[in-house]
């Protein structure tokens, strides 16, 4: 289904501009004065051919016009409407137009002194109906600006004026204003919306200001009269379905019928305007929609050539990927899955960054070997709160690798989300919340002071939001939308398929990622062929490699090797090597007795599962071991591998330790991350 746009209507701004529509809407009122008078003279002529010159028919043609002139006069002086002045001028002409017309059928209109009475007359009775007009439209601007200065004075904006014309659109009308200088600014419009919402008895959400950026004392008051998001648009399908995830992604409309757009990767083919890659969060109280957001927006970015999506939910799971399992290309369903996933992100961002920079590249390109990477984190606070650290770090560097991280939680209040990672997600989607104050967690204060307010919906309106975004208009920002509704996910996923299907993985992350990728789900199938507008990298020593369970299997030009790499290697003579083979580890007997000396081999943790105060004793086991060892201050780096293996992730090794720290155990330092010994104790814990 195409998408369609409602035009906006500008108001001429001058009688000059050349418009001829305008200037003939403009002559048109002032013409039939002319043409009346114009009119006379042939009546006139016509009138006495008929009974002027036959003497049984003038007598009576003669009684006849008197009578009907008198008549007419009468009749004008009885329904003529305006003052008294109008009215005398409305009596006037009629009688002295009637009385000439009597005359001029009697002797003829071309006879003197009638041809010249017409001559002069009927020119200035014309004149005088002009000059009325013109001085009632003055006197009708004279009144509406005296309407807008009474307004103005009213809000406590005395002294403002409307710059220009008014700007109408369908349901919405946009006033430039102009300030009093050194008197009063843009903020002082922001704050008096709501008087200016109850002088124009409208609801308060109903007047907005956009911000002039350049000129402090201007101001564009938008008023949109009639709430046009009471009730959800149906979808209209897929916005770009087989394009690139380059075109933008479609979720909704405006309240002015307009289309919700935006976009995740970067695009520099503008260099007056480039427009940078994002992060993004969407943010609301339960049941305002995010997740339904999130559908129509994982919807538009699986129908497209070049783009990959990982999903993660800790705490909804398969409640919230539900249709979309066997679309999404890593679906992440349990707490540990997740944090897999998460630990997995630094690897594959530096293999992508690496292969990037080889290419020359600054950022991620359309058909630059990789598929873009959107990671979709839902309950994002769950993951959060048990790491900030690592997740600032991962925001701070994945967008120049082709990713972008998009965050879903519902209050991104400072202990559910570091300012650090606030600071980093250009695309602010906030839904309904529990009050006006929270959206500024998600949007800019100037686009709160302008007059969003998400929290007049709560949850009241599900998917009614306000969004900023890299290549979204700023005053757009202040404009609410809603997301389009669908009655089932099992629509989305059959449009997705309709389309082609997902994208084929990039093969290149599958590597880097390494053996927790799609762990337990088996190879993904549910795949477009692959596309020529986005090839698989490859190097000399995989070229000719045979895929393996229908993804290519290039290999990453760096593989990762820190500890949190599982990347399948090589075969070894021949034979295949596990997946999760490492092996700076190939010199050890599996059967020898553990080396003391060894600090990585010096713990011997029991087999899973372990519970959680067995993980608590445990770490506190290996913070005592560290501090006898000498050393003097600790973080989660100096955990043993096999700790993170066997035991607890390393975020929940970094979120145990600051609650560690929070009940004395443990001393913060300086460094974030980094934790002292406490001086009058032996144990850590």
């Amino acid at each position: 289904m195409a998408f369609g746009n409602r035009g906006a209507t500008v108001v001429p701004q001058s009688m000059f501009q050349n418009d001829h529509k305008g200037l003939r809407e403009r002559i048109v009122p002032f013409l039939p004065a002319w043409a009346s008078a114009v009119a006379l003279w042939p009546a006139a002529a016509l009138s006495h051919q008929m009974w002027g010159t036959d003497p049984h028919a003038l007598p009576w043609a003669t009684a006849g016009l008197t009578l009907l002139s008198a008549g007419m006069t009468a009749l004008t002086a009885k329904v003529a409407r305006g003052g008294s002045g109008r009215r005398a001028h409305a009596v006037a002409s009629v009688a002295g137009s009637s009385a000439w017309l009597t005359a001029a059928t009697i002797a003829g209109p071309g006879a003197h002194p009638l041809l010249d009475m017409w001559l002069m007359g009927a020119p200035a009775l014309a004149l005088s109906w002009n000059a009325r007009r013109i001085l009632h439209v003055t006197e009708k601007d004279g009144d509406k600006n005296n309407d807008e200065n009474q307004l103005f004075k009213a809000v406590k904006l005395a002294g403002t004026k409307i710059r220009d014309e008014l700007t109408v659109a369908p349901n919405k009308v946009t006033a430039p204003l102009q300030l009093p200088p050194g008197e009063l600014t843009a903020d002082d419009v922001s704050n008096a919306l709501p008087r200016i919402a109850s002088a124009l008895s409208v609801p308060k959400n109903a007047v907005r200001v956009n911000i002039d950026p350049e000129h402090h004392d201007r101001a564009e008051l938008v008023i949109v009269p009639n709430n046009m998001l009471s009730t959800s648009a149906e979808w209209p399908g897929l916005s770009s379905p087989g394009g690139s995830i380059m075109d933008a992604i479609v979720s909704g409309l405006y309240e002015d019928g307009d289309l919700v757009q935006f976009w995740l990767p970067g695009d520099t083919s503008d260099h007056q305007n480039p427009r940078n890659a994002t992060h993004g969060m969407a943010m609301g109280m339960n049941g305002a929609g995010k997740s339904h957001a999130g559908k129509l927006t994982w919807a538009e970015i699986l129908s497209r050539i070049d783009a990959n999506l990982w999903v993660a939910d800790p705490v909804k799971g398969k409640q919230t990927v539900g249709k979309f399992l066997n679309h999404i290309h890593w679906p992440a369903m349990t707490k540990a899955d997740c944090e897999a996933m998460i630990a997995a992100l630094p690897h594959v961002i530096t293999a992508r960054a690496n292969y990037l920079g080889e290419q020359g590249l600054e950022q991620w390109e359309p058909g630059c070997g990789l598929q873009y990477l959107v990671v979709w984190i839902e309950e994002a606070a769950s993951l959060l709160r048990d790491d900030p650290d690592y997740i600032v770090d991962l925001v701070q560097t994945a967008r120049s690798a082709g990713i972008s991280l998009i965050l879903s939680l519902q209050r991104a209040a400072y202990d559910q989300m570091p300012v650090s990672v606030r600071s980093q997600l250009g695309l602010g989607w906030c839904f309904g919340v529990k009050k006006k104050v929270d959206a500024e967690f998600c949007l800019s204060e100037d686009t709160v002071d302008a007059g969003a307010d998400p929290g007049q919906w709560q949850n009241k309106k599900p998917g009614c939001f306000y969004l900023e975004a890299p290549g979204v208009e700023d005053d757009r920002f202040t404009t609410p939308g809603r997301t389009f509704a669908v009655k089932d996910a099992a629509e989305l996923v059959a449009a997705v398929d309709a389309a082609g299907g997902p994208a084929p993985e990039c093969a290149f992350t599958v590597k880097a990622a390494g053996a927790a990728y799609r762990r337990g789900l088996g190879p993904m199938t549910t795949t477009a062929p692959q596309s020529q507008s986005a090839p698989v990298p490859s190097t000399p020593q995989n070229a000719a490699s045979a895929p393996a369970q229908g993804v290519d299997n290039a290999a990453a030009t760096q593989t990762p090797t820190d500890d949190y790499s599982d990347a399948e290697e090589a075969p070894v003579d021949g034979e295949k090597v596990p997946s999760n083979h490492e092996p700076d580890l190939d010199h050890i007997d599996a059967d020898a007795e553990l080396n003391e000396e060894d600090p990585e081999l010096a713990f011997d943790f029991p087999k899973p599962p372990i519970s959680l105060a067995q993980a608590e004793r445990l770490l506190t086991d290996v913070l005592i071991e560290l501090r006898n060892a000498g050393a003097r201050t600790v973080g989660p780096r100096d955990i043993p591998k096999s700790f993170m293996d066997k035991v607890r992730s390393r975020p929940w090794v970094s979120a145990t330790m600051g609650r560690m720290a929070d009940h004395g155990q443990l001393i913060e330092t300086a460094e974030q991350g980094r934790y002292e010994f406490p001086p009058a104790t032996d144990k850590a814990a």
